[in-house]
């Protein structure tokens, strides 16, 4: 990395809660610089996931760093992360308040508006798969990133409170 680059941005926005990297490429490709990767791991980045209830807080601030990237840049060229917000309020609010709220005048067809859920599961198997991961991966995948549209969707719902009440930002241990 450009030294001289990451002092002209300023470096890493220590206020976010995650999403320090992405937002900081934003801002650096909004002054001229350009993001190179290569096509080799650099890191490893082991969460030491073991249980559920973290998998669960780390989707939670996933969330809530998406809704933040959105905040800051969302309205700029780049569009930081708003695509990946809209899907969270789409698939974790949206579609099954709708499926749900439809129920009595629909007499119950309004749940077959679920069955888009098994869908978007084998359109991301199907991404994963043709990009070489083993059919068993590719749906493990496809299941926790279509399950974690949930705990996501209550981190953009408490980035939002937290803008509302000009409140702090709250960590998911919080709302535990």
């Amino acid at each position: 990395m450009s030294v001289t680059a990451l002092q002209q941005v300023g470096g890493f926005n220590s206020s976010l809660m995650a999403g320090e990297e992405p937002e900081m490429c934003v801002r650096l490709r909004q002054q001229g610089w350009k993001i190179w990767r290569i096509d080799a791991d650099m890191t490893i980045h082991d969460c030491r996931m073991t249980k559920f209830s973290q998998w669960w807080r780390r989707s939670w601030r996933g969330g809530y760093a998406y809704a933040e990237g959105a905040w800051l840049h969302g309205r700029t060229p780049e569009r930081h992360w708003v695509k990946e917000s809209l899907s969270i309020w789409f698939w974790g609010l949206f579609l099954p308040l709708l499926s749900l709220s439809l129920l009595n005048l629909t007499h119950g067809l309004s749940l077959l508006l679920l069955t888009a859920y098994p869908f978007l599961l084998y359109r991301i198997y199907g991404y994963m798969n043709h990009r070489g991961y083993s059919s068993q991966d590719s749906w493990l995948y496809g299941l926790f990133c279509l399950l974690g549209k949930f705990p996501q969707l209550q981190g953009q719902i408490q980035f939002f409170g937290d803008k509302l009440f000009k409140t702090n930002q709250s960590s998911p241990q919080q709302q535990s």
